[in-house]
């Protein structure tokens, strides 16, 4: 009996996983295209998101859900840290005729010439830095934002973060795909890796990845009080992107979070 023999190969995320993890298996998949369409007309009914508009999205990735943004005739900008998955959306964005345009920036220490109406951090991607960092990605939101503008969060629920400790896989094109993944209750961050066995017994491990370091995973009380400390007011937290709008439960797997940017002079925040 022939022994398959198994070689271990390390992919940074720009390397590989970027494309693979945010491109790839995104096309493949009808489910993912069917929720950013959910996620879509949620922002538009509940941020009152209108055609001439100007919206951020922050780690927009390849772009998919920025560029249904732009066939709204929403004028949309996308961010993200990696130059592969910023390369796809503009070469989509041409490709479709949109007016969406796409730069490689990073969500905690970005500067914006003139403040748009609604900034999005979607895909769970808020909580991926540090303590600090997370506190500077508020701050950066906050001075790119329009006075009188919203902005909307997307996290990872903590009270559900447990169910993502796996290991879980699941069979694609390529090979099995493996997730390992980890929960610190003290230090409340989701973490993990992911591993891609291949037919021919190649095993992709994940290298240097900016989410590395998982995501803290912040409660309701503490998220309100990091974005009065920032200077928006108002929050409201919901737990599925299904219209009518839900809020938030114990078993949300998601929080969404809207909060606005005040009218008027910008009051002085605290230090």
């Amino acid at each position: 009996m022939n022994v398959k023999k198994f070689r271990r190969v390390e992919k940074t995320w720009d390397e590989f996983w970027a494309e693979y993890w945010r491109i790839r298996l995104v096309r493949e998949d009808e489910t993912v295209a069917w929720k950013n369409q959910q996620v879509v007309e949620f922002c538009v009914q509940m941020l009152g998101i209108r055609p001439g508009m100007r919206v951020l999205d922050l780690g927009c990735g390849a772009g998919f859900q920025a560029l249904l943004f732009g066939e709204r005739g929403i004028t949309v900008h996308g961010l993200d840290i990696s130059p592969p998955l910023v390369r796809y959306a503009k070469s989509e964005a041409k490709k479709k005729g949109l007016t969406a345009t796409f730069s490689v920036g990073d969500m905690r220490d970005f500067k914006v010439d003139e403040p748009f109406d609604r900034v999005l951090v979607l895909g769970m991607s808020f909580g991926f830095g540090t303590e600090e960092e997370n506190d500077a990605t508020l701050n950066c939101l906050y001075r790119a934002t329009k006075s009188g503008g919203k902005i909307l969060l997307t996290g990872q629920h903590p009270y559900s973060a447990s169910t993502h400790t796996g290991p879980e896989w699941v069979e694609t094109e390529e090979g099995f795909l493996i997730h390992h993944g980890t929960f610190d209750p003290v230090s409340c961050r989701l973490g993990g890796m992911w591993e891609l066995v291949r037919p021919d017994g190649t095993v992709v491990t994940e290298g240097e990845n900016p989410e590395s370091d998982g995501i803290r995973c912040y409660s309701a009380p503490e998220l309100r009080r990091l974005l009065a400390h920032a200077g928006f007011t108002r929050p409201h937290f919901y737990g599925s992107w299904l219209l009518p709008p839900g809020d938030l439960q114990w078993f949300s797997t998601e929080m969404i979070t809207i909060a606005e940017r005040p009218g008027g002079k910008p009051r002085a925040r605290a230090r």
